[in-house]
């Protein structure tokens, strides 16, 4: 195998100092396991000499030094005492306040459309006295022996005879290495989880059953760990989240110096553009583009063009249909981004924003043509729409080789033929059912302003905040609503549309609190690292209940508005200030009028909608997130551990550890919603939390 030569080769460099540095690295949580089979005596003295500080080991293979570590008791003893900290998921990520617990737990169920440590190879991580990190690595540093991961903990449970050699090799009796194997297997139980909650510890409250769970979200330490490898190979994007004493966090964070790796995909949200048809016309006028030339510039749109033409030199016959099929939709989405401007104006028309008469001047341009053009002629246009896109694309140094290209004709034109296709359709006919049938109603905020809420949705993302805080907020929107107007009304699902997204620098300062073992000093607690964002947005729920109900509903604007919630994803939740949206709350009857609303939203938003994509890997979801720029990871759920018990200091009766699961979703503009038509929005746009015995995951309705 590769792996076996690149440890020997590790093991036959010459340079003390350099050879250190690379061993030192291999057995890291953040590189990929190394093969040490064969090498066992030289793996067990590298192992014992990283229980040393790095100033007081000369050469990570010194013999003599790991003799003498086997010999000294008291050294031992200590390596073999953090066993008993080994963990599966991180109890103390990212508070370190939490103290004298330690989780072992199975992997959760594995779930197509989720990622989690049911994804990744199973793998042990240690929490504890950040005095004894080193004292840790014996038994933590994880390898690759007979073509399986492991550490030592998990082998000497039952101890191969290479191993028992190789301690035999350095010294140690087989009585004595007999012991040693019994004391590690003693520390390290199957499963084992806390009885009490620590007080520092978080804890959500979920639906369950017919009452209430409190959930702990803890930590992966294979997920994690995965996922800073896939950042040293530069696979993805990612953000630092720094800890000031990274030893006291984890041995996974004390190698990485304290800056562990989140994915990083915020949404691109652009600016909204609002009134400038004036502007438009002079730029017409003055034989300038309006369009938006940007978007033919993007490198995911150079990706796409580059991913046809060389679509026919992959190998295999799926990659290349995968391929084709994502490039396809990519070269779409610009081209609707790079028309976006003349759709907006197009629109201001047909609604009668904006005068024909008033575009008078502008007569016999393209753009008065698209402008002006009947719906079901605007097939017409294709062939002056093709010939612009090619001499924007000829006009660019960046762009010219794709222009009037032979194999990227038919394509483009295509998808442009797409697009006048979509545009030329009639609204679909809505059937409008009658008051006595209509036991549902919409619920539509509009321009509602977020300040500093949490944008690392789980210890593995940041960017997008939680589905699942959206959930909580329109579930506590629920409670508040029904308990003001005396109804069991159900906010069942909702549909999210994000107007501007802006990331907030720095790290908040925490307040004052009883600190201290006896909490009588008054003092901050330490800064945990966090990722903030501003949020302007707007949210679609659906209501059901009975009709008498509703019909209370009906009447109770002011008591929807009184009942908004004030708080959303840990940060602080506002209305639109006054004029800058028409009427904020609405309550709907029907699709067809709430549609109409929602098809006049600006394009330089974002829906975020559910996809039906699979992952059963951490690479997978990476090659996704290359391959598709809409889609994008966010924190979906949580995936439990075991099942729900009683625990002291739990805000409920039950109580479990969960894991907090990624998901997928895509970022949909409000032109490619509105070209989709109403019914396609309706079904596919929503999402709902599924509550089951082992997962409580945000699905699509």
């Amino acid at each position: 195998m590769v792996d076996k030569q690149k440890f020997q080769e590790l093991l036959d460099i010459d340079d003390i100092a350099e050879r250190n540095i690379v061993l030192r690295r291999a057995f890291t949580a953040y590189t990929t396991p190394i093969d040490v089979t064969g090498s066992e005596a030289a793996a067990l003295t590298i192992l014992l000499n990283l229980t040393y500080p790095r100033k007081r080991v000369d050469d990570l293979l010194d013999k003599r030094l790991a003799k003498q570590t086997l010999n000294t008791d008291a050294h031992l003893d200590g390596c073999i005492d953090e066993v008993k900290w080994l963990h599966t998921h991180n109890l103390k990520y990212p508070d370190i306040r939490v103290s004298k617990q330690r989780l072992i737990a199975p992997s959760p169920f594995s779930h197509p459309h989720v990622l989690s440590s049911a994804n990744c190879t199973r793998a042990l991580g240690w929490s504890h006295d950040s005095a004894k990190v080193n004292l840790a690595k014996l038994f933590s540093c994880h390898f690759i022996w007979q073509e399986r991961v492991c550490c030592l903990s998990t082998l000497l449970i039952d101890p191969p005879n290479e191993w028992k050699t190789a301690f035999k090799e350095l010294g140690m009796p087989v009585k004595h290495f007999m012991n040693l194997c019994g004391r590690v297997k003693a520390s390290l139980p199957i499963i084992d989880s806390p009885n009490r909650v620590d007080k520092y510890s978080i804890q959500v409250r979920l639906p369950y059953r017919d009452g209430y769970l409190a959930i702990t979200p803890v930590a992966s330490h294979a997920l994690q760990a995965e996922i800073q490898q896939a950042a040293m190979a530069k696979q993805g994007r990612y953000t630092n989240i720094e800890f000031t004493r990274p030893a006291a966090v984890s041995e996974l964070s004390a190698s990485l110096g304290g800056n562990v790796k989140v994915l990083n995909y915020p949404p691109r949200v652009g600016n909204a553009v609002h009134g400038l048809s004036d502007s438009w016309v002079l730029k017409v006028q003055a034989s300038q583009t309006v369009l938006n030339q940007g978007a033919l510039s993007q490198p995911r749109f150079k990706r796409a063009l580059e991913g046809l033409l060389s679509n026919g030199f992959e190998l295999a016959l799926k990659q290349r249909r995968l391929q084709k099929v994502a490039s396809m939709r990519q070269i779409r989405a610009t081209l609707t981004e790079w028309l976006s401007p003349l759709l907006e104006w197009r629109l201001e028309v047909e609604e009668n924003k904006v005068n024909v008469s008033e575009l008078a001047c502008i007569h016999g341009s393209f753009e008065y043509q698209f402008l002006t053009a009947q719906k079901e002629k605007l097939a017409g246009l294709l062939s002056p729409m093709f010939s612009l896109l090619n001499t924007v694309l000829s006009n660019s140094n960046a762009s010219q080789k794709y222009a009037f290209h032979q194999r990227l004709m038919k394509p483009l034109k295509s998808s442009l033929k797409w697009l006048l296709d979509n545009l030329s359709k009639e609204p679909n006919a809505v059937v409008i059912a009658s008051d006595e049938e209509n036991q549902q109603r919409y619920l539509y905020l509009k321009g509602i302003r977020v300040f500093d809420a949490q944008a690392l949705s789980n210890p593995y993302c940041a960017g997008l905040p939680s589905l699942t805080a959206v959930w909580g907020m329109m579930y506590n929107y629920q409670r508040r609503l029904n308990e003001s107007l005396g109804t069991q009304l159900r906010l069942t699902s909702f549909s999210w549309f994000i107007r501007q997204y802006s990331s907030v620098a720095g790290k908040k300062l925490p307040e004052y609190g009883m600190q201290g073992t006896s909490e009588n000093q008054f003092r901050r607690a330490g800064i945990v690292d966090h990722r903030y964002c501003d949020l302007v947005f707007d949210l679609v729920f659906h209501i059901d209940g009975y009709e008498e109900e509703l019909e209370v509903l009906d009447g109770s604007i002011n008591a929807l508005k009184a009942s908004f919630p004030a708080n959303f994803a840990g940060g602080v939740m506002h209305p639109p200030e006054i004029g800058s949206v028409d009427e904020w709350c609405g309550l709907y009857r029907n699709e067809a009028s709430l549609f109409t609303q929602l098809s006049r939203l600006p394009v330089s938003g974002r829906w975020i909608m559910p996809t039906r994509y699979q992952m059963s890997s951490l690479d997978e979801l990476l090659v996704l997130l290359e391959q598709k720029a809409s889609l994008c990871p966010v924190m979906s759920g949580y995936l439990l551990l075991e099942k729900p018990k009683s625990r002291r200091n739990s805000l409920e009766a039950l109580h479990s550890y969960a894991e907090s699961a990624i998901g997928g979703v895509e970022y949909a503009t409000a032109i490619e919603i509105r070209l989709q038509g109403m019914s396609n929005f309706f079904r596919r746009a929503f999402w709902m939390l599924e509550i089951k015995e082992s997962s409580m995951l945000m699905k699509r309705i």
